[in-house]
């Protein structure tokens, strides 16, 4: 698939310039904003500081020890790490990769659509039903530094590659797909493949196997991809030994076996959250498109309708079976099944005659523009959770009026990342409540904390923010 930029008409110049704009104030709009998130976001910006001061590109590291919990492989961290010594240490800087990574995966779709399937308008509305989707532009994917959104984009890179190598049987799109497969297991580790099964179905129900395994590009790209991501993981375990066993006990059997998202064992959970909100009322137009395959005259979009169907159902299949549910789990769906409607949308609108069309079409500018104008008031909505003790440490720090030089930062949950990173930004310490001594000046922004410490020790308030921080002096 080449691309000249010379050749680009002004229409589809308009048309990337409308989608340009709306992924700014989709993904990159007030990005800095809200503070840092629990969980992920918080432990990813404590590996990749930690990582610029341990300068060990390999082994990740939290709270000063190699990172046994989160056992993802690191190539996220580097380009966080990369944006830390661009644009300094802070939040935007942790969430322009999944800002710019969500703005490349819509503007493939628009790309796929107008060069590989010959229709620009199936490009243009994947993009809009993309950004209209509520599960796309929200926490965990677009919008902050987590691995979903790089995630996708090379997934998506993958797949979109290995489709056009079967259509057109060149080889250097056999070896795109493998090395966007690589960075995607680099991404996120067994997550990158969760996809392929869908991908061998097709294989197999197109008749395109025997060919496959007759090319000898084939089998380079699968040992090119052994030896790169095999040589990750057995490089780390010589330098940071049992990670092995912790990425089988953290990555693979526990979140398939074991609950730990605490979102029960439902195995329509995904389901119900595309259909309340994450996917507006787009998910019904999904099934649709199976009839729009059976229809449609043009080869390639029925092909890739079958290809695109076989990928959601076996992935959704997965997500859904397995023990651990959470609802970013669902972000490499979007792509597809966007490209799914807009193409059963388009299908059905051609298909009525040609001066009735503009109903339909006004129809659906005013649902599309409903939904992005909901998704982008949401971007801009206050921080909701800023009453989360947790979160409120950014907002404390981000006050130049109060001096915080020498203090210690107190949290009774461990699982309280935020602190840390900004504890760590400043060159200040986390200590337990046990640890604290006559003389320390302690902060926190835990009631429960600050409730436990006055139990325990004499205090002298040296400030009160007003937002429930506190800091004070531990006395006799």
């Amino acid at each position: 698939m080449r691309f000249d930029f010379r050749k680009i008409k002004p229409l589809d110049m308009l048309l990337v310039l409308i989608i340009s704009i709306l992924c700014y104030l989709t993904f990159f709009h007030h990005l800095n904003e809200f503070t840092i998130r629990i969980w992920d976001e918080g432990r990813n910006a404590i590996n990749a500081l930690e990582m610029l001061k341990t300068h060990n590109p390999i082994v990740t590291y939290f709270n000063n020890a190699p990172d046994m919990w989160n056992t993802k492989p690191p190539l996220h961290i580097w380009i966080v790490m990369a944006m830390y010594k661009i644009f300094g240490v802070n939040e935007l800087a942790l969430r322009l990769p999944s800002a710019i990574s969500a703005t490349l995966v819509v503007l493939l779709i628009f790309l796929f659509g107008l060069k590989v399937l010959k229709n620009r308008w199936i490009g243009f509305l994947g993009s809009l039903i993309i950004l209209s989707s509520m599960g796309f532009p929200d926490l965990h994917i677009g919008r902050t530094g987590d691995y979903d959104a790089l995630l996708v984009l090379f997934i998506f890179l993958g797949v979109l590659s290995f489709f056009i190598y079967l259509e057109k049987k060149i080889n250097k799109y056999l070896y795109f797909s493998g090395l966007f497969f690589i960075l995607a297991v680099l991404t996120k580790g067994v997550a990158g493949l969760l996809i392929v099964p869908g991908i061998i179905l097709y294989v197999l129900l197109s008749g395109n196997l025997i060919k496959l395994i007759k090319n000898k590009s084939f089998w380079k790209t699968i040992l090119l991809f052994l030896l790169t991501v095999g040589g990750y993981y057995l490089g780390r375990e010589f330098l940071n030994h049992g990670y092995l066993a912790a990425v089988w006990k953290e990555e693979i059997w526990s979140r398939s076996q074991n609950n730990l998202g605490a979102n029960g064992n439902d195995f329509w959970y995904y389901w119900k959250f595309f259909a309340n909100f994450r996917f507006q009322k787009w998910i019904y137009f999904v099934p649709i498109s199976i009839i729009i395959a059976l229809i449609t005259k043009n080869k390639t979009t029925k092909r890739f309708i079958l290809f695109s169907y076989l990928i959601s159902i076996s992935y959704f299949l997965i997500i859904s079976k397995t023990g651990t549910k959470q609802m970013w789990y669902d972000s490499q769906l979007y792509p597809f099944m966007s490209l799914l409607v807009a193409i059963t949308l388009v299908e059905i609108i051609n298909k009525i005659p040609f001066l009735l069309r503009v109903f339909p079409i006004l129809i659906l500018c005013f649902y599309m523009q409903r939904y992005i104008r909901t998704n982008i008031a949401y971007i801009n909505r206050p921080d909701l959770e800023k009453s989360d003790a947790c979160l409120k440490y950014g907002y404390l720090f981000r006050d130049k009026t109060i001096d915080k030089t020498g203090f210690i930062g107190v949290h009774k949950a461990d699982w309280c990342t935020p602190i840390n990173f900004y504890l760590e930004k400043e060159n200040l310490v986390r200590k337990e409540i046990s640890q604290l001594k006559f003389g320390d000046k302690v902060f926190t922004c835990d009631s429960i904390t600050f409730n436990e410490i006055k139990e325990k020790y004499s205090i002298e308030i040296i400030f009160d923010n007003r937002d429930g921080c506190l800091g004070f002096e531990i006395k006799l």
